[in-house]
């Protein structure tokens, strides 16, 4: 990084402060990111402030941390409702010089006009991180009809005080220069200033603040060097597409009120007269600028000749009748513009001439100096031939109406023709001078449309190769769109499916329950069924009979079988067909069945029917079972997870009533130790008093024959004594700091006692 040179050194000075809108400290506000050297924070080392205007405050600053060098740090002022719409005003403008003026990457950026704008080099206010990335976007967005910024709250990342970094102009403003400036700076600021407005024009924009304020002369007329201009303030800077004419959103809105009296209306005599009428809140609709785009600026242009030419007051004198009268239009030849361009550039917006048409009109300046005229007089004294007595030649020189400057003058060549006319042959070289110096000026001006068409079609050109970039950007933001439009569908779709196939799995499943549980249900009835039909006395002989074969050969396996299903047979739900009464079941019972033949003797397959029966019905009751003691399990655990969170809740309570005691305790005994300390401060204080005492009666005895013994002096020791003696020791329950011992009482009579 580039280190300030011995004129320019660094102070150590902490980070400075100063005020904003408000008159009172709490207005006042730190500068943003200011270098302190004690602590080497922060990258701007601030050296004082350059300007300031409505919407911020320029300062001088040298960059510590990031090698810029010298910069102008501007930074916004203070603001309570508009705040966050001028950080917005402040990001447009450096963006208009890092998006557009000043970026290499853009087709129509040219290197020599955009020296003429003074460069932007850092955005500090924050809408950067809002979004979009595009700066085109986001420009759209918030300058939008619609987008309210009183209702639509924006918090910015650095709100307190956004800023932006722009390049350290040198030099005087144009307003101040004026007076000072001769025709050929004046002619020289013209064509600069048109040039600027040509450029702007490429880029579609209106500079609306196109004013001798806002432009610095970095260099002054030199015998080898022409004078240099650079134009400031981009922050009312406005798109020329179509609608923003009428755009009535506040941050487009750049002149909304003019003043209350006619002198401050006239401080705003750079403004066009379509837009003055709408500038006013009760006057006319929103009008920023009228087609074409170019003539807000032009008119601008052609109030900064009128102050060149006749200065600012009387400028504007003029510029209030020239309205109602142009043929009132002063001529600026002697500043290289005609009375023709002048008066178009004054006159309704579709009359006024671009910014090239006015670069191709300037005339030259022939001025008067005595170098030239002494070289030109040698010249013609040695070239040119005695001129007959019958012809004579004077030079004369005129002043322009209303100019400053005595340099200015032009030197108009009359010929007087009263003593005697021009010979036969100086006519015909007259007249071949005058042919070659209209064929020059003929091929002078083919050259300047050639070279105008050229640019024209340069910037045809640009700006297709923008519409085109931008409409394939355009597409491939549609295609991105429709392509994830498209993969939402998708997914949309399969998560549909998904549900519907989870939602039908479900349904089988519940449906397969309910059939299982069904079948389970008529398979127990069945049973049930089959056992209330089975004659009484036939079930005392089978059982009989059975327990008598049962006796004799049933196993261990068969045994328990047997008792599980007797188990089984209990744990049923009573079937209404048993609970009736033995005449009804005989009544309903039919005769076949009465007459029936043992169940010893029925074949093989009604065994192997009722077998069936009995394990379908043991199955469902051990599914009984099983749930039953699942349910209890759930239960148990639902309890003991009660009980353990009252347990936690008791612990708790218990902890709680702790913690309070012991806050109570450490109360206690932070009073007690409080106290002790108060009774060892008091019993201190009565034994200095003592010592004083004695002290004061050894030194000067009989000089308090009054006060024998106290002297006067607080409370005698014998009365401390007899106050309530203060228990030796710490206190009970309180840590106490080691201190030092209080002090022993000394002899009065010895030297060093308190008297020292």
């Amino acid at each position: 990084m580039a280190k300030p040179s011995k004129d320019e050194e660094e102070i150590a000075v902490p980070a400075p402060v100063f005020s904003v809108t408000a008159k009172d400290d709490k207005d006042k506000i730190a500068l943003p990111d200011a270098h302190d050297p004690v602590t080497g924070h922060g990258r701007w080392l601030y050296e004082g402030r350059l300007g300031e205007g409505g919407l911020a405050t320029v300062f001088r600053a040298w960059d510590c941390k990031g090698g810029l060098g010298f910069v102008a740090v501007k930074v916004l002022k203070k603001h309570s409702k508009a705040h966050a719409r001028h950080a917005f005003a402040m990001h447009r403008e450096s963006q208009w010089s890092l998006e557009r003026l000043h970026n290499r990457a853009d087709p129509r950026y040219s290197e020599e006009h955009a020296k003429l704008f003074a460069r932007y080099l850092e955005d500090h206010t924050g809408f950067v991180e809002l979004g979009p990335e595009d700066f085109e976007e986001r420009r759209k967005d918030f300058e939008s009809p619609s987008f309210d910024w009183y209702k639509q709250r924006i918090d910015l990342p650095i709100a307190s005080k956004p800023y932006v970094v722009m390049e350290l102009v040198k030099g005087e403003t144009l307003q101040v220069a004026m007076p000072s400036m001769s025709a050929t700076e004046k002619r020289q600021v013209i064509l600069q200033c048109a040039t600027a407005l040509e450029y702007l024009e490429r880029f579609h924009m209106i500079h609306r603040d196109f004013r001798g304020c806002n432009m610095h002369l970095i260099a002054r007329e030199k015998p080898n060097e022409s004078c240099q201009l650079k134009i400031l303030d981009l922050g009312v800077m406005i798109s020329s597409e179509a609608g923003m004419e009428v755009n009535c959103n506040m941050a487009v809105q750049a002149f909304r009120r003019r003043g209350e009296t006619e002198e401050k209306r006239k401080r705003y005599d750079w403004l066009p007269w379509e837009v003055r009428s709408a500038c006013d809140e009760l006057q006319g609709a929103v009008k920023n600028f009228e087609p074409p785009g170019h003539s807000f600026d032009a008119f601008s242009l052609g109030v900064l000749i009128l102050h060149l030419l006749l200065g600012k007051t009387k400028a504007r004198s003029v510029l209030d009748s020239l309205q109602d009268h142009p043929e009132r239009t002063p001529d600026g030849c002697g500043i290289g513009v005609p009375k023709e361009l002048l008066g178009n550039l004054l006159a309704e917006a579709a009359k006024r001439p671009r910014p090239r048409e006015v670069c191709a009109q300037l005339v030259p300046l022939r001025l008067k100096s005595p170098q030239k005229e002494a070289a030109v007089s040698a010249e013609k004294a040695e070239a040119t031939p005695a001129v007959p007595s019958c012809h004579t030649v004077s030079h004369t020189t005129t002043k322009m109406e209303g100019s400053s400057d005595e340099e200015g003058e032009m030197e108009v060549v009359e010929m007087d023709t009263k003593k005697g006319t021009e010979t036969i042959g100086q006519k015909k070289d007259n007249d071949t001078a005058a042919k070659e110096a209209a064929a020059k000026e003929a091929a002078a001006k083919i050259a300047a449309a050639k070279e105008a068409a050229a640019k024209v079609a340069a910037a045809k050109k640009a700006a297709a190769k923008e519409a085109a970039a931008r409409e394939a950007a355009a597409k491939e933001a549609a295609a991105k769109e429709a392509a994830a439009k498209e993969a939402a569908a998708k997914e949309a779709a399969a998560k549909e499916a998904a549900a519907k196939e989870a939602a039908a799995k479900e349904a089988a499943a519940k449906e397969a329950a309910a059939k299982e549980a069904a079948a389970k249900e008529a398979a127990a009835k069945e049973a049930a069924k089959e056992a209330a039909t089975i004659p009484k006395h036939d079930v005392g002989r089978r059982s009989k009979s059975r327990s008598r074969s049962r006796n004799r050969k049933e196993s261990s396996l068969e045994r328990k079988q047997r008792l599980r299903r007797e188990r089984a047979r209990h744990l049923l739900p009573e079937d209404p067909a048993r609970s009736q009464a033995p005449e009804e079941k005989a009544a309903k019972r039919p005769l076949a069945e009465e007459t029936a033949p043992d169940a010893d003797a029925a074949g093989a397959p009604a065994k192997e029917a009722r077998r069936d029966v009995r394990d379908v019905t043991h199955v469902s009751v051990l599914d009984l079972l099983r749930r039953q003691q699942a349910v209890e399990k759930e239960q148990e655990e639902v309890a003991e997870a009660r009980r353990k969170e009252q347990r936690l809740q008791a612990q708790k309570q218990e902890e709680r009533r702790a913690e309070e005691e012991r806050q109570k305790q450490a109360q206690q005994a932070l009073q007690m130790q409080a106290q002790y300390q108060q009774m060892q401060m008091q019993m201190q204080w009565a034994q200095h008093a003592e010592l004083l005492q004695r002290h004061l009666l050894g030194a000067f005895p009989g000089a308090f024959p009054g006060f024998p013994g106290a002297c006067g002096f607080g409370t005698p020791m014998t009365a401390l004594q007899a106050a309530p003696s203060v228990p030796a020791g710490p206190v009970p329950g309180v840590v106490s700091k080691a201190s030092a011992p209080p002090p022993k009482p000394a002899d009065a009579a010895s030297p060093a006692g308190p008297a020292q």
